[in-house]
């Protein structure tokens, strides 16, 4: 665990972390679930300054646990003079009380693997720093022709059915983790404006869940010791079998339940675990098939982000 974090860093993520938690805690009409995504986003920030992975995770759980306890110790009940919008008020009110209670510990997972990632993320920035990296003309056109694929891919999808993830996995494998992060994120951004949602509003959470697909896979497969180009592909399929479970089936139906209701956590999160045992493995399979394939001819070490990943 990382020991040496500044002062100055200590007194941003305390602050960071204050306000995240009381943020829970207050009510903002129309969308009363606005302070638990407020909190959400600032332990992604509490770990990148933290700049440590289990540190981070550990701050983020703490964060929000601690946020879920003031809200209930410290509640903020709604008030209006007028009788229909407090009724209306009061009615949205207790369903985030209901739901805060009923995926407390749901909830407490998700901060915990938000900073988690945002210390990895830290991390990888201080080492880049360090090396003195840029973004070079050779690593920016990598990481467009990942993010054109991906929109691409993503913006002629058949009704609900996409493999627009597929690129910003095989970027991550391809290019690195921080890179595969940096792809899913902008991937997301120029997707929406190019092919807005049914709800006509950008919401970051969903650029995160597109990151964090390029970001996870990639790591896992890492800690079973596989490289680019000689991926396996049993190590790879663990991979990203654990990074779409955790966006596609734990985070994008939490968020999508939050922000805009509608069904049930669990019938959300079974409809796209559904698609995501068809996909996983044709995604393993095609990482591991085009790796072999442009591996003997093409390296990626110029552009990785930090020593660990060249």
């Amino acid at each position: 665990m990382k020991k040496d974090i500044s002062m100055k860093s200590w007194i941003t993520i305390v602050i960071l972390g204050v306000l995240s938690a009381y943020a829970i805690r207050f009510n903002t009409s129309p969308e009363i679930y606005t302070g638990l995504v407020f909190a959400l986003v600032g332990v992604l920030f509490v770990g990148f300054y933290a700049e440590d992975k289990i540190l981070g995770g550990i701050l983020g759980a703490l964060v929000v646990g601690g946020g879920l306890l003031i809200r209930k110790f410290m509640p903020i009940i709604p008030t209006n003079k007028n009788p229909e919008k407090l009724a209306a008020l009061m009615e949205k009110y207790n369903a985030y009380k209901d739901f805060l209670a009923k995926y407390f510990v749901l909830i407490i997972l998700v901060a915990f693997v938000i900073g988690f990632i945002g210390g990895a993320i830290g991390k990888a920035i201080e080492e880049d720093r360090k090396l003195n990296k840029k973004f070079s003309t050779y690593r920016l056109t990598y990481l467009a022709i990942f993010v054109a694929l991906s929109v691409v891919i993503n913006t002629a999808r058949i009704g609900s059915i996409s493999f627009g993830g597929f690129p910003i996995i095989l970027s991550g494998y391809f290019l690195g983790p921080v890179n595969g992060f940096i792809v899913g994120g902008v991937a997301d951004i120029v997707g929406f404006i190019i092919r807005p949602s049914s709800t006509g509003s950008f919401n970051p959470l969903f650029a995160l869940t597109s990151a964090l697909t390029g970001l996870i896979p990639v790591l896992v497969t890492r800690l079973l010791k596989e490289e680019y180009p000689k991926y396996s592909f049993i190590k790879v399929l663990i991979g990203v079998f654990i990074g779409q479970m955790i966006t596609s089936v734990i985070m994008v139906p939490f968020f999508r339940v939050i922000l805009y209701g509608g069904n049930t956590f669990a019938y959300f999160a079974g409809k796209a675990f559904v698609k995501q045992i068809v996909s996983i493995p044709v995604y393993a399979f095609l990482v591991v098939a085009i790796a072999e394939k442009v591996g003997a001819n093409l390296s990626f070490k110029k552009i990785r982000s930090t020593k660990t990943e060249q």
